[in-house]
């Protein structure tokens, strides 16, 4: 008898898993995720699809394994564990050169999973396979499976790949946050420093004055100016203060600083919204007269904006090879 399919046969199971499908199809988007990172091309298209696009070879395809973070220069990327198109678990914030890593890491996991016998101490494993048992109902129920295992290690999917807090990192009232704490900081160790002998003190804090602290008289150093330095600009000052209360001003100082929320500042307090301004005036792009016309603020005629919900300049960038401008993302 003719075999209508030219014996070609299907592939065998010992024990058809659904597990197993859904194992090879996160390893196959994971591998296009990768060639992308890489930039070969994924898809050659028809020689009537290349005369309709006028391109030899186009990337014709999605990449659901990590994704640019907008407004970062391209320079961090968030990324994801996928298993049967679900996301199990991202780390975001990465930067582009641990990119590979993590996606090598993302590799070996999948490739180390065993689809007969999975490990389901592993949270991550686990995880994939509750979204499998939401399509194949033949698998194994979960509580017939391991049981725990005091101290068990369990293999890291990222390679051991952190990320940053990104929106602490671009967010302008974060930086002058830290930069105030940092002018107190010093200014209590400078205060510490004051109660020794001259010959005593450490080398860096024998200059007679911090951002935040200058002597009231020229030939004592018991009486101090203190001042709240914000955006580089000393804005408020209590003056002649006694050495042995300086420390409990600064102390407070250090406080309100440090009680700022760099999210959701409260802009109906003075003097938050005083040191709110003059932080987005302090990052205005607007340095220099040689600036381009489209990368000023939008009140002066150019497209970049200050963005209410993550508190710092959104502005777009010039491509080089195409010279032109690539405007920002809007509601950034």
């Amino acid at each position: 008898m003719v075999d209508p399919f030219g014996g070609i046969q299907g592939r065998k199971f010992e024990n058809i898993s659904g597990f197993l499908i859904d194992k090879e199809e996160s390893l196959k988007e994971l591998q296009e995720s990768i060639d992308i990172l890489e930039n070969k091309k994924i898809v050659k298209l028809s020689f009537l699809e290349q005369l309709r696009s006028k391109n030899n070879l186009t990337e014709q395809i999605n990449n659901n394994i990590w994704e640019f973070i907008p407004n970062t220069n391209n320079e961090y990327v968030n990324i994801h564990l996928r298993w049967n198109k679900n996301n199990i678990r991202s780390i975001n914030g990465i930067p582009i050169k641990s990119l590979k890593v993590a996606l090598m890491g993302l590799k070996a996991f999948f490739n180390q999973i065993n689809h007969k016998n999975p490990n389901l101490n592993h949270p991550d494993i686990m995880a994939c396979y509750k979204i499998s048992l939401l399509s194949y109902k033949e698998l194994s129920p979960i509580e017939e499976t391991n049981s725990l295992e005091e101290n068990e290690q369990h293999l890291d999917p990222f390679a051991g790949v952190r990320g940053i807090d990104i929106y602490k990192k671009f967010n302008d009232i974060k930086k002058d946050k830290d930069i105030a704490l940092l002018d107190v900081e010093y200014s209590l160790e400078f205060i510490d420093q004051l109660e020794l002998p001259k010959s005593r003190r450490d080398k860096k804090f024998k200059t007679n004055q911090t951002k935040c602290i200058e002597f009231t008289f020229p030939t004592s150093e018991n009486y101090l100016n203190l001042f709240l330095v914000w955006a580089d600009i000393k804005i408020i000052s209590r003056k002649n203060i006694e050495l042995g209360r300086a420390r409990l001003a600064l102390a407070s100082l250090s406080k309100f600083i440090k009680d700022i929320d760099v999210e959701t500042p409260n802009l109906k307090d003075p003097l938050i919204n005083q040191l709110y301004e003059m932080t987005k005036e302090k990052y205005k792009p607007i340095k220099g007269t040689n600036i381009h016309q489209e990368l000023k603020p939008n009140s002066e005629g150019g497209l970049s904006y200050w963005s209410e919900k993550t508190h710092r300049w959104i502005i777009g960038k010039y491509d080089k090879k195409s010279k032109k401008f690539i405007p920002p993302k809007p509601n950034l």
